[in-house]
């Protein structure tokens, strides 16, 4: 490892984290928007897993191809990384944390982690892939409490979410700081000219997303029953996953023509398709954790200023505020037709909740200013 003397805040952004999800990118970009060098120690694993739930086995050649890229892993931390002062560990990093700490412990230096999420709630509470008594439950549960324990300073996204890992896994709240999610604003931004909707006389709601039972798929599908009969309000849901054919049997079954599904959308182009809806669905899930979490689509639907329906929860009035900047409402299909119904009628609401909505991203959500808040919060670990 080499060394060189800065008076800049240093951090070595460490693992096998999936490089180009939203919560990574945001970290390391945010950091060096805010004057911190930040170095990328990084062997790719989890890329190769697109759908975690359906594709991820713990069969031996799984545990093989990690156990490879933890030995280049140290070899590129020991051999090529310029010095620095903290070493974060990135989402998804629950198992990085053995071999950061290790390095953490041998070089003297801070170790931060960025899990954005619990491996043993997303698998048991919400994904239910395994039941709780369950041996691969109990090692999730050690591995998200080892994993914390180990870090001198954890980064989640709510206090919620705080609340919860402190409670499931007896940790101490003083270990934790709340970083808002954000959005990539590269991709996620108020545009110069919004892209024209393919039918103007018709209300476009859109949902993006992984179909996983966080996000309450069949709910919106629910909703688009009972608003199967308005001829001017259509729905396009943008995905796949776990629940992709659990959903186009649900679609088939019903008989409903006002759903258009896509399969896949490049990333680069999200934003633009964003532009052209009229109101963005957020998360309608009915696990604890669908309460306790703001997902990556409400982010982005506030960076592009465009008006967002999501479930009303203790996570989401943390930042949101219903009728200002977003439209809360109870997790009911028949609360969520209404609530559409009411949209499509209101043109004033609608204004006012898109400029509202980027206002509030404006000021403290992109990556700037969140860059900031972290970068402070390091500060403060190192004695800064």
């Amino acid at each position: 490892m080499t060394s060189s003397k800065s008076d800049q805040l240093r951090v070595c952004y460490f693992g096998t984290y999936e490089s180009s999800y939203p919560r990574n990118r945001m970290f390391i970009n945010g950091l060096r928007m805010n004057n911190v060098i930040v170095h990328e120690c990084h062997e790719p694993f989890w890329e190769l897993f697109e759908e975690k739930g359906s594709e991820f086995r713990l069969g031996f050649g799984t545990i093989l191809k990690f156990v490879a890229a933890q030995f280049r892993l140290a070899w590129r931390y020991t051999t090529k990384m310029p010095d620095h002062d903290i070493i974060m560990v990135g989402f998804i990093g629950q198992i990085d944390m053995f071999l950061a700490k290790t390095l953490a412990w041998l070089t003297g230096r801070k170790l931060v982690f960025n899990p954005l999420v619990s491996i043993y709630d997303t698998v048991v509470g919400d994904r239910k892939m395994v039941t709780d008594a369950s041996l691969k439950a109990r090692f999730f549960k050690w591995l998200d409490q080892i994993s914390c324990r180990m870090s001198d300073l954890v980064f989640l996204d709510t206090e919620a979410h705080i609340d919860y890992f402190c409670q499931a896994f007896n940790l101490e709240r003083a270990k934790f700081q709340r970083i808002w999610v954000g959005a990539d604003e590269s991709v996620f931004c108020k545009p110069t000219a919004a892209l024209a909707k393919e039918n103007p006389t018709v209300f476009e709601i859109l949902f993006i997303g992984k179909f996983i039972p966080l996000h309450g798929l069949p709910k919106i599908i629910e909703t688009a029953k009972l608003l199967e009969h308005e001829e001017k309000i259509h729905f396009t849901l943008v995905g796949h996953g776990q629940l992709r054919q659990t959903i186009d049997a649900q679609i088939l079954m019903l008989g409903l023509q006002n759903i258009t599904m896509i399969n896949w959308i490049p990333y680069e182009s999200l934003g633009e398709i964003m532009t052209a809806a009229d109101v963005i669905l957020g998360i309608f899930g009915d696990s604890d954790k669908a309460a306790r979490v703001i997902p990556n689509k409400v982010y982005q639907a506030l960076a592009v200023g465009k008006p967002v329906l999501t479930m009303d929860s203790v996570a989401a009035r943390e930042l949101l505020t219903h009728r200002k900047n977003a439209f809360l409402v109870t997790n009911s299909a028949e609360a969520m037709a209404a609530a559409l119904l009411e949209l499509n009628a209101d043109s004033a609401l609608l204004k006012t909740l898109e400029g509202n909505a980027q206002e509030i991203f404006d000021s403290e959500l992109n990556n700037s200013a969140l860059g900031l808040d972290i970068r402070r919060a390091l500060e403060v670990l190192v004695g800064n």
